[in-house]
């Protein structure tokens, strides 16, 4: 198996900034969540899915595009991505912020991400802590 380790630029358009060649929307180019877009650049990881011609990707880590051709490879990437925290209660979420007066001053300057996680170390409700699925859990290995 193969895939791609994208770097792009979500505030560049309609294209999200992608490198030539790479479609958000492109089927063979599966991504299953496995992206930080906290981070600048942003990253994703695309499992490629079809028979298409990878030498258009390779030697492209200048232009945010590196292929990785193993599995342990495409895990590893995975693996460094960090966990993500969302709200998926907004009212236990707010009713829990209201019920114990936090003061919400040390979260000034950290981004949304870093924000929950800290909220939900403290115990906060409404919070949820989302790992990515592996690679073996996507395609049964």
């Amino acid at each position: 198996m193969k895939a791609l380790l994208i770097e792009f630029d979500v505030s560049r358009g309609d294209k999200g900034g992608r490198p030539a060649g790479v479609r958000a929307k492109d089927p063979g180019l599966q991504c299953y969540g496995w992206q930080d877009l906290d981070s600048t650049p942003q990253v994703e990881i695309r499992v490629i899915e079809d028979d298409r011609d990878i030498s258009q990707f390779e030697g492209r880590e200048a232009e945010g595009v590196k292929v990785l051709y193993t599995d342990a490879e495409i895990q590893a990437e995975i693996d460094k991505l960090p966990i993500r925290y969302s709200v998926d209660s907004p009212d236990l979420f707010q009713a829990a912020i209201a019920e114990k007066g936090r003061k919400l001053d040390s979260l000034i300057g950290k981004t949304s991400s870093e924000q929950l996680e800290e909220l939900y170390k403290l115990g906060v409700r409404g919070i949820r802590k989302s790992t990515r699925p592996s690679l073996a859990q996507i395609y049964r290995r």
